[in-house]
């Protein structure tokens, strides 16, 4: 890791806030570890609903000059309209679109599952736990770009 401190934000939808507060206590343990307490620089940005994650995260790229990447949590259920589909789609798509826009790594560990017994093995902490691969992958994309 080339940089003294690290500037990473967690975006996190608190709609189901059992669950976002799993997410943010296993991702937040997980960025410690990976980068180390002293050298990172850890926001939590804790909002409502997922389809409001990309316009928090635009609003952070475009307000703060010191951001080396965005970590995004949430939890999407499926329901009886395609409500979860549009989402999903939307929050991904836009996700994508702005780490490419502003040359910064962003992942996404919202959870998207048909039923609520899904939910639990995704935001345990475990091996299929979305926010811990979220920030597995941001620590792997800054280390990339580093060493590139």
């Amino acid at each position: 890791m080339k940089k003294n401190k690290y500037y990473i934000y967690l975006v996190a939808s608190s709609y189901y806030k059992d669950i976002a507060n799993r997410q943010i206590k296993f991702a937040s343990e997980r960025l410690n570890k990976l980068f180390g307490s002293n050298k990172l620089i850890l926001r939590v940005v804790d909002i409502e609903g997922s389809l409001e994650v990309p316009y928090v995260v635009n609003y952070i790229l475009q307000k703060f000059k010191k951001v080396d990447g965005i970590v995004t949590t949430g939890c999407l259920i499926k329901g009886e309209t395609n409500h979860f589909d549009n989402i999903s789609k939307i929050v991904s798509e836009q996700l994508t679109i702005l780490s490419v826009k502003f040359n910064t790594p962003i992942t996404s560990g919202i959870v998207s599952v048909s039923n609520k017994k899904q939910i639990l093995p995704r935001t345990n902490g475990g091996k299929k736990d979305r926010a811990v691969e979220a920030v597995d992958a941001i620590y792997k994309l800054i280390v990339s770009a580093e060493a590139i």
